[in-house]
């Protein structure tokens, strides 16, 4: 190929780049043009930048301009919003600090007193097997009750004392319940309520004690009187076992049957003292035959008035 082919062949190609590039620049530009014309209208996919902190305090109360686009972020007016914050109380969460409540103390003094009750008849029996055996025979013989007084006149009778005082323990815990049960008031806290009843019992049956030992020193009446001090602690060792069962199925038993529960401890209550009445007749009959009209003022003196007075005593109160 010659010299002059080949400057005609470049000079095609520059005008082939030339007409290339000047058909690029004109759609450039024409691009560019239409660009500018449409993002000079409103675009409705603008979000509406939030206005600064001083702006929006300031335009709060103005009317927010429509741009038509659903998307925007339209701030709330003033009078949508509360202007004074509620705060919340100070005890509305978790306290540190259980709450103590009557029912809880009650319930407190219940189970410590049961399991405290079922604790020490069970040290007792474990100690003195025998002499509770020997009691039990006792409560259905009056042989062997006077063999027991003989054994207590002898020094033998701490056993059975130490049963005595769980009979006042369990006696004055079931008047506890009962108070609970009748709603009576006795203290403002339960422990205390519970240290009355019990002293209550206490006083009954040491009042009694001392005034059957007065009756022994003034009438002739030693042997019976003694024999009826030992048919009490007897008698009553045999009804403190029994209310400590009773007492833990009154007070943790279900509503619906602690009535008739109530009702059984009474039956049994009633029972054992009607019993133990029967037998001190039996071991009065000689005072009896020949003395009738001072018997008879014992009965309402001394066992019948304190049954009343205690029983109006828990009802007015």
């Amino acid at each position: 190929m010659d010299y002059s082919s080949q400057c005609a062949t470049f000079v095609r190609t520059v005008k082939k780049l030339a007409h290339i590039s000047t058909r690029f620049l004109l759609v450039s530009l024409l691009s560019v043009l239409i660009a500018s014309g449409v993002w000079a209208q409103a675009n409705p996919f603008d979000l509406t930048p939030r206005l600064s902190a001083t702006e929006g305090a300031d335009t709060l109360g103005s009317t927010t301009p429509v741009t038509g686009n659903p998307f925007d972020i339209v701030p709330s007016s003033p009078e949508a919003q509360p202007s004074d914050r509620v705060l919340p109380p100070p005890d509305a969460g978790f306290s540190s600090k259980p709450v103590v409540t009557i029912d809880s103390r009650f319930n407190r003094v219940v189970f410590i007193t049961t399991v405290g009750s079922l604790l020490l008849l069970t040290v007792l029996i474990t100690l003195f097997r025998a002499q509770l055996g020997r009691a039990y025979r006792a409560f259905l013989n009056d042989n062997l009750l006077n063999q027991l007084q003989r054994e207590r006149e002898g020094g033998g009778g701490l056993p059975y004392y130490l049963f005595y005082g769980l009979y006042m323990l369990s006696a004055g815990f079931f008047v506890f319940l009962l108070t609970e049960y009748f709603e009576i008031p006795v203290a403002e806290t339960p422990w205390i309520s519970l240290l009355m009843c019990v002293l209550g019992i206490i006083v009954f049956w040491i009042g009694k004690h001392l005034l059957l030992t007065y009756i022994r020193l003034v009438f002739p009446v030693e042997k019976e009187i003694r024999v009826y001090n030992m048919t009490i602690v007897v008698f009553n060792l045999i009804l403190g076992i029994a209310l400590i069962i009773g007492n833990g199925l009154f007070a943790y038993g279900p509503d619906s049957l602690k009535t008739p529960m109530l009702y059984l401890i009474f039956a049994v209550i009633a029972g054992v003292y009607l019993f133990m009445f029967l037998r001190s007749l039996f071991s009065a009959g000689r005072f009896l035959s020949f003395h009738k009209f001072h018997f008879l003022l014992y009965i309402c003196t001394v066992e019948i008035a304190p049954v009343l007075i205690l029983v109006k005593g828990l009802t007015t109160s």
